[in-house]
């Protein structure tokens, strides 16, 4: 008599977290747990309450539903369970826990001949894989057992999953396919577990965005935003409200953005590690808000987190730290190995870098490399990166005339693709590559370039816009250039240095930023030839024309 309504509340509660009711879930395997703790009631109490944010409390109640499967040999269950308390670890930054529960449900099937736990373990060895190709063989195993096995939510799992990796890889084209097909079978009632349509929904709305499919994307963001309120999915909330900002920002909708991921913060509030990427996209969208300090505190102790090196990179660079920005991107590029979608996000930031540490071959590799990446992959987002990276090394090495093209090439791609930012950019470019032959065309160019970043509240961007214009103005203007090589706003810069200022007062004088002024002032020690701004002031005294 004990074991009947023990059965009751286990097929109560299992019927519950397919119509994803996790309070009603909660209670009915709570009640089955009272009568005896069995793995399966702890297998479907720790899901219901991980989906009602109790994550660390979910973890522990599955590791009981593994180990009780585990010693009833019940193998495909214990592998199931096994691989994702393994992936709870790995998103949670715990890769040593990770690895341990993934080798422990791969060992859990060990000598049980072909079984649909083997298709659990190879998707999570999917999502351990060193690279991409390794990612696509475990994940064309796991879709083979599914299909072999008839298993709806594997085989679901399995091509959402191959798909992101192909689009990862670059073949968008045949990954998108894939994504969207097993958004179909989810749709079309082949998967009964409500965690595999989250998992399957998240992947292809994150191929979208790394893929540049700003539309795609936002169309699907808002059926998972929906699914999650629906479904009181808190960690699926903020997850792809992360990822709706992501477009939202592409897209120039700021402001969007912002409320976006802090309503994606306040849902990983009760699972802090989960926010890694939401708290990296809130600190770059921070740093191009010239908001230096709070991306700075949103970073703090997230050195090592692999979410946050892009972000980190910004903030080094915004914060004249370039060469440690480089090495951030560096590190980040060889983790990132035939991830083509991720290279180029590290790429053109170290194009940046590498030319803001002087290093102009360095840049150009990495433009190459860009260059060669958008070739092969055929995205549209990474050849208008990798346009405007060669217009920008081409700028460095002062040929002017040769960066014209990439850079009205950039400003065509991002344009199509709807990035108003990027196109702020390509049109700073352009404008700088146009001084000589087109001035005036260059002026409008950096004009309607400064409007694009006033508009959305990029600072940084409008304080380099408004350089670019003041040095047009100061190139074109009709004013020679004076003492050797120095244009007329570093003979500006030189007096004011000559009179004892500071960068910082210099900039006050000048209405241009610090950091500004800082490279005016470099610039004018290699130009001169002098070692400091003692120096400096004494060459500008000995070759001031004498009075009257």
């Amino acid at each position: 008599m004990d074991g009947a309504p023990a059965r009751d509340d286990l097929g109560e509660g299992w019927h519950a977290l397919e119509r994803a009711r996790w309070e009603a879930a909660r209670t009915a395997f709570e009640a089955a747990l009272a009568v005896e703790e069995t793995p399966d009631a702890f297998d479907g109490f720790g899901l219901a309450i991980w989906f009602l944010g109790e994550v660390k409390e979910g973890i522990a109640a599955r590791e009981r539903a593994f180990e009780g499967y585990a010693a009833a040999g019940r193998c495909d269950d214990a592998a199931r369970v096994g691989i994702w308390v393994s992936h709870q670890h790995l998103i949670g930054g715990r890769a040593s826990a990770a690895r341990g529960w993934l080798a422990r449900a791969e060992r859990s099937v060990e000598g049980a001949g072909p079984c649909l736990g083997q298709g659990w373990v190879a998707v999570e060895r999917a999502r351990h894989a060193d690279s991409v190709e390794e990612c696509g063989e475990h994940a064309r195993r796991a879709m083979a057992i599914a299909r072999k096995a008839d298993s709806g939510d594997l085989e679901v799992f399995a091509l959402s999953l191959l798909g992101r990796t192909e689009v990862r890889a670059g073949r968008t084209e045949q990954g998108m396919e894939m994504l969207e097909e097993a958004m179909a079978a989810a749709s079309a009632g082949r998967v009964r577990n409500v965690h595999t349509l989250a998992e399957a929904y998240c992947n292809l709305i994150m191929a979208c965005t790394s893929a540049g499919e700003w539309e795609r994307a936002a169309e699907w963001c808002e059926a998972v935003d929906e699914f999650a309120r629906d479904h009181g999915a808190t960690p699926l909330l903020g997850a792809c409200r992360t990822v709706h900002a992501d477009v939202l920002l592409a897209s120039g909708r700021w402001a969007d953005a912002e409320r976006s991921l802090e309503s994606a913060l306040v849902a990983h509030t009760r699972i802090p590690t989960m926010g890694a990427p939401t708290v990296a996209t809130m600190a770059e969208l921070r740093v191009r808000q010239g908001r230096i300090r709070d991306a700075e505190a949103l970073l703090v102790g997230r050195e090592e987190h692999p979410e946050s090196l892009r972000a980190l990179a910004s903030l080094r660079i915004a914060q004249d730290q370039p060469i440690i920005a480089a090495a951030l991107l560096e590190r980040g590029l060889l983790a990132a190995e035939g991830d083509t979608v991720l290279s180029a996000q590290l790429l053109a930031p170290l194009v940046d870098a590498r030319l803001a540490c002087g290093q102009i071959p360095a840049a150009e590799a990495a433009a190459k490399r860009l260059t060669e990446l958008a070739g092969e992959s055929g995205i549209a987002v990474v050849g208008a990166r990798a346009n405007l990276a060669s217009a920008r090394t081409t700028l460095a090495r002062e040929r002017a005339a040769d960066a014209a093209e990439p850079a009205r090439r950039a400003l065509t791609e991002f344009s199509r693709l709807g990035m108003p930012f990027e196109i702020g950019e390509a049109r700073l470019a352009l404008a700088r590559a146009l001084v000589q032959a087109a001035p005036d065309l260059a002026r409008e160019e950096a004009r309607v370039a400064l409007a694009t970043f006033r508009e959305l509240g990029a600072a940084r961007a409008m304080d380099v816009a408004a350089a670019v214009l003041r040095e047009l103005d100061a190139g074109t203007g009709g004013r020679p250039r004076t003492r050797g090589e120095l244009t007329a706003r570093e003979q500006e810069v030189l007096e004011l240095l000559a009179l004892g200022l500071s960068n910082a007062r210099i900039a006050a004088t000048l209405f241009i930023t610090e950091k500004t002024a800082g490279h005016h002032v470099s610039r004018i020690l290699a130009k001169l030839g002098v070692r400091n701004r003692t120096e400096a002031a004494a060459h500008a005294t000995r070759r001031e024309p004498a009075a009257g």
